[in-house]
C-alpha cells in the first residue's frame, strides 16, 4: 500500500527526477563556465555566495522546521571563520580541512546559546542571538586587534586538475562548492526523514509531540546546534577565497540582513537559501557599480540597500503572508498533490461515523458517572 502511494506521488515520479537531474546538470555547466570564463573577482564573489548559502540554509532550518528566530547568524559565521583561521595558524591544521574547525566551533557556540534560551519563550533565542551579533565584532577586535589576520597557507590545485597557480580562484571555488553540495545533500536527506517530521511536529504542536514521547527541548537544541554548525562551516569556507579575517567583516547589520533575506526567500527546501546568499553578496556590488549608494535625498533613499531590504520584507509580508517567496512554489506543489490524489469517500464516511460514535460514548460515560455521583450523595444523606 505504501509503495503504491509512493508510486502515485508526483513528487517522486520519474519525470520529476529527470527534471531535477537536468536542472542540476545545467547548474553544473553554468558554474564551470563562470569559473573558467569570468574574472577572478566574480569567481571569488561566487565562492563567497556559495559558502554563505550554508548559513542561510541553517536559518531556513530554524525558521521553517523549528519555528525559531535567530538574529545572530552572521556572528556564528564569524566564529567559524575565526576558528578555521586559527586552527591553521596556531595548530597547523591542513588548509583543506580547516572548514571543519569552523563547523565544530559553530556547533559548540550554537549549543551554548541554545541551552538557556530554549527553556524560555521563543523570543529569548532571538534576543540572545541579537546580543551575540552585537558583541562579536567587539570581542573579535579585542582578540585579534585592529589589523586583519592573514591565513598562513595557500590553496594550490593538484597537478591532475590542470589548474595553474595563477588560477587558484578556480580551485578555491571547486573546494567551496564541494563542501556545500555534500553538506546540503546530507542535511536535506536528514530533514526528509523522521528527524524532519519530528522538527515540524515540535514546531506546530509541541504539547502533542511531548504526549507522544517526542523530546521537544532536545530536538530544538539539536536543531539550533546544527544551524550554528552550518553557519560556522560557512565561515570556515569563507576563509578559502578570502585568506584573511577582520572584525569589520561581521557587523551586527550582517545578521539582520541575513535574517531579512531568510524570511523573504523562505521555503521547505534548503535550496531556497541560495537566492538570499546571491542578494547579500551581489546587491552591494550592483549598487556600487552604478554609484547609487553615494547619492542622497529621496532618490538616494530608493536606491539605497536598506530601502531595498525594507521593501523586500514588506512585499514578503503582503504577498506571501510572511512565509517567503520560495514557499509559494511549495504551496503550489501541495495543491497539485491534493488535486491529483483521489478522495476515498467511503473511508471518509466511516471515519466520520466512528468519530460520532466516540462522541456519543463519551456522553454516555459522563451520564453514567453523574448518576453514580447522585446515588452516592443520596445514600450519604439517608
Amino acid at each position: 500500500m505504501a509503495a503504491a502511494m509512493r508510486a502515485k506521488d508526483p513528487t517522486t515520479s520519474t519525470p520529476v527526477r529527470i527534471a531535477w537531474i537536468v536542472v542540476s546538470a545545467a547548474l553544473t555547466v553554468v558554474a564551470l563556465r563562470v569559473a573558467y570564463g569570468a574574472t577572478p573577482k566574480i569567481v571569488t564573489d561566487l565562492s563567497n555566495t556559495v559558502a554563505l548559502s550554508l548559513a542561510f540554509a541553517g536559518l531556513v532550518l530554524l525558521t521553517h522546521y523549528l519555528g525559531l528566530l535567530s538574529l545572530g547568524q552572521g556572528a556564528l559565521v564569524g566564529v567559524g571563520a575565526y576558528a578555521a583561521l586559527h586552527a591553521v595558524n596556531d595548530f597547523g591544521v591542513p588548509v583543506m580541512w580547516m572548514p571543519l574547525a569552523g563547523l565544530l566551533a559553530g556547533t559548540l557556540i550554537g549549543a551554548i546559546v541554545a541551552i538557556p534560551s530554549l527553556r524560555l519563550p521563543k523570543a529569548y533565542l532571538a534576543l540572545l542571538t541579537l546580543s551575540l551579533a552585537v558583541a562579536y565584532p567587539i570581542i573579535l577586535k579585542q582578540v585579534d586587534g585592529n589589523l586583519p589576520v592573514t591565513l598562513d597557507g595557500s590553496f594550490v590545485a593538484p597537478s591532475w586538475t590542470g589548474i595553474t597557480e595563477e588560477d587558484e580562484h578556480i580551485w578555491e571555488f571547486f573546494l567551496v562548492a564541494s563542501y556545500v553540495a555534500i553538506t546540503l545533500f546530507l542535511v536535506q536527506g536528514l530533514l526528509k526523514g523522521p528527524v524532519g517530521r519530528a522538527f515540524i511536529a515540535s514546531r506546530d504542536e509541541p504539547e502533542a509531540a511531548r504526549a507522544f514521547g517526542v523530546p521537544v527541548y532536545r530536538l530544538r537544541l539539536y536543531g539550533v546546534a546544527l544551524s550554528g554548525g552550518m553557519a560556522g562551516l560557512a565561515g570556515g569556507l569563507l576563509m578559502i577565497p578570502t585568506n584573511f579575517n577582520d572584525f569589520t567583516h561581521y557587523p551586527e547589520e550582517l545578521s539582520i540582513k541575513m535574517f531579512a533575506l531568510a524570511m523573504a526567500f523562505g521555503g521547505s527546501r534548503l535550496i531556497s537559501a541560495i537566492p538570499g546568499a546571491v542578494v547579500l553578496i551581489f546587491l552591494p556590488v550592483w549598487l556600487i557599480d552604478r554609484n547609487w549608494v553615494v547619492e542622497y535625498g529621496w532618490v538616494g533613499l530608493f536606491k539605497s540597500e536598506g530601502f531595498i531590504y525594507a521593501a523586500l520584507l514588506l512585499a514578503t509580508a503582503y504577498l506571501t503572508r510572511g512565509k517567503g517567496f520560495m514557499h509559494l512554489l511549495d504551496s503550489r506543489k501541495h495543491r497539485k498533490l491534493a488535486i491529483s490524489r483521489p478522495v476515498n469517500r467511503r473511508a471518509s464516511i466511516v471515519v466520520e461515523k466512528m468519530v460520532t460514535l466516540e462522541d456519543r460514548l463519551t456522553e454516555v460515560e459522563a451520564l453514567v458517572e453523574n448518576r453514580s455521583d447522585l446515588r452516592s450523595s443520596t445514600e450519604a444523606t439517608d
